[in-house]
């Protein structure tokens, strides 16, 4: 037993009479140190069960029709009715008596054991499927196995020819780093005993946890890192990408696991933004380090015949699942189970291009932006935007290329491509709508990401969009920019299902991004922090340029008062007094002198026009003398 408590669910108020009356669960054992009142399926207080496209996937082509699976620890129903529906012949091991009883009814065709993992009899099958890990295999009813026996444990299970799929947590990932709370990891009942932390048997790495199933005898045929989480996989990268920075996936990886890091993340309070810690760390090639968890394929025989991919893309809520190699292109492995068309938007397959070499637009902006290169900034704006425009017929724009912005672009040899998008709108969109909204979800990223870039840090996004669009010799108005946040706001609506009035309020929240707003997806405490000192600088500079103009004001002030009185001082002198008679006098005799020059030129004036008047009638009498 743990020496600190244990925080139990509070059971509720149960029916003797019911309890009696019900009849026993033919498939459901108990195997020796189940838990009477606890729960691993409670959310509030224990981690996410595994789910996702990924893992659905994965399961599906390991089990068989007839193979005996083992399912150790929680798992999502959805998980279970996969292994089901393969034909395979499932057993259960949950460590609450409770989980186990629903699980038992839920599903009459699974055998549900329950207790702790050391109580587990030495059977032996065709797959072990440990997706939620080792640390719930564990029950407070029993003697508490390391990390690493439980591992090993697990390992003798698989049967001759079996595969172990198994999902290990990286205590040093991502989603442990950006973790923002006052309780930490204890403030779930699921982290009652958080001592695997302290234990040198648990493997740490990736590279620990594959040696430690070779000396279990068995074969890793793959191993992954996962990204965001190791509950709901997105991403999975394997063996040969990770750490390989001359990779030609790695432009397309970075955004797919921006999306998924997006995905997870938002509206959630972080520590930090996951996307900037995950961009530093593909860039760096130390992906592996910071992954969420690992996910091994190891197998008892030679080969188990599973179809390794270098990266694995799925969607976390559906059954979406593509698998893309270094040398080919992406592949999709489960389709999208039906048609999804929401807020004008409908669901992308497989990206049209994932493997090449370039780089990504928006990595290319933000680095002339930090470098204030405005010539070359200008150059790949012109560039983007006369791309954008050759994709158009008759002004509108159709498929994913619509609603791809700067981050979603990838510049190669052949030119500009889009990756990965997973919406694409229904109805074709003006190519001015398509082009501000790009540019305007830079400007956006710049302002909410504090990134350096050569206009004032004061531009709010609207005026950084006015600027883009004027270096490609275009300009905006408020209803343009307007419909395009529009385009934005249903993008954003098909990805979380937005009601009416939450597109409202997040529509009025993305035209609202000035200075000092944080980022609208998501919301970090570090994010926070640097809004919070750009709101500061932007008031101490108005209080500064406000005490700058009063000191100025009271400046001239001081000036004219000390000028008025001298002036008053020397007027009250004998010499002042002369001096202002003699300026009246001047006065005076230069008004009289320009009035009398004024007299005299026009009476000079006057003498010629009446000279040239005489000599006009002379020279008339002349001629009328002689035509008589």
């Amino acid at each position: 037993m743990p020496d600190r408590p244990v925080a139990l669910v509070p059971a509720e108020p149960v029916d003797l009479a019911e309890v009696v009356a019900a009849p026993p669960l033919e498939n459901l054992r108990r195997i020796g140190g189940e838990m009477f009142a606890w729960t691993d399926r409670d959310e509030k207080r224990s981690p996410a069960l595994p789910s996702g496209g990924l893992l659905r996937y994965l399961l599906g082509s390991l089990a068989g029709s007839g193979s005996a699976v083992l399912v150790a620890g929680p798992h999502s129903d959805e998980l279970i009715n996969e292994l089901v529906g393969t034909g395979a012949e499932v057993t259960w091991l949950l460590r609450s008596l409770p989980d186990a009883e629903e699980a038992a009814a839920a599903h009459p065709s699974v055998t549900v054991l329950t207790g702790t993992l050391g109580k587990l009899a030495p059977d032996q099958y065709d797959l072990v499927v440990a997706a939620d890990g080792v640390t719930r295999l564990n029950s407070a009813e029993g003697d508490q196995m390391p990390v690493g026996s439980m591992i090993d444990r697990l390992s003798l299970a698989v049967g001759t020819d079996g595969v172990l799929l198994l999902m290990h947590d990286n205590h040093f990932g991502v989603h442990h780093t950006v973790q923002l709370g006052a309780e930490g990891r204890y403030g779930a009942d699921a982290n009652w005993y958080p001592t695997d932390e302290l234990e040198t048997d648990r493997p740490a790495s990736r590279a620990e946890l594959t040696s430690r199933l070779t000396e279990a005898g068995l074969l890793v045929e793959a191993s992954y890192a996962a990204f965001p989480e190791p509950a709901a996989p997105a991403v999975l990268v394997g063996s040969k990408v990770l750490g390989d920075v001359s990779s030609p996936l790695r432009p397309w990886l970075g955004s797919a696991v921006a999306q998924a890091f997006t995905a997870a993340y938002r509206g959630r309070p972080v520590l930090s933004d996951p996307r900037k810690l995950a961009a530093r760390a593909l860039r760096a090639g130390a992906e592996d380090a910071v992954a969420g968890g690992w996910l091994v394929v190891a197998c008892a025989g030679d080969k188990s015949g599973f179809a390794d991919h270098d990266v694995l893309v799925g969607d976390v809520h559906g059954t979406f699942t593509y698998g893309v190699d270094s040398g080919g292109e992406p592949v999709e492995l489960v389709p999208v189970s039906e048609p999804r068309e929401r807020a004008g938007m409908r669901r992308t397959g497989v990206p049209s291009i994932a493997a090449t070499d370039g780089y990504l637009l928006e990595d290319r902006l933000l680095e002339l932006c930090a470098t204030n290169d405005v010539r070359r900034l200008r150059q790949e704006i012109m560039q983007f935007d006369s791309w954008v425009r050759e994709q158009a017929r008759d002004g509108l724009l159709h498929g994913p290329v619509a609603v791809a912005d700067v981050s979603d672009v990838l510049i190669t040899r052949d030119g500009p491509a889009v990756l990965a998008v997973r919406w694409e709108p229904i109805d074709p969109v003006p190519v001015d709508t398509a082009v501000v909204r790009s540019l305007w979800q830079f400007a956006v990223r710049l302002i909410t990401g504090a990134r350096p870039h050569p206009w004032p840090v004061t531009s709010s996004a609207m005026d950084l969009t006015t600027i883009l669009l004027g270096m490609a010799g275009r300009g905006v108005t408020e209803p343009e920019l307007r419909t395009a946040v529009d385009l934005q706001v249903a993008i954003d609506s098909a990805e979380l299902g937005l009601r009416p009035a939450e597109q409202h309020d997040h529509k009025l929240n993305l035209l609202a991004v000035q200075p000092g707003t944080v980022p609208v997806d998501v919301v970090g405490y570090r994010e926070l922090t640097e809004a919070l000192w750009r709101q500061r600088y932007q008031t101490s500079h108005l209080l500064h340029m406000m005490e700058w103009t009063e000191d100025i004001i009271a400046s001239r002030d001081r000036w004219l008062s000390k000028m008025d009185w001298e002036i008053q001082i020397y007027r009250a002198s004998w010499p002042g007094r002369f001096l202002t008679v003699s300026r009246t006098a001047y006065r005076l005799i230069s008004r009289d002198l320009r009035a009398a020059r004024q007299r005299r030129r026009q009476r000079r004036a006057a003498a010629a026009a009446a000279k040239r008047w005489r000599k006009a009638q002379a020279a008339k009498a002349r001629t009328d003398s002689a035509d008589d």
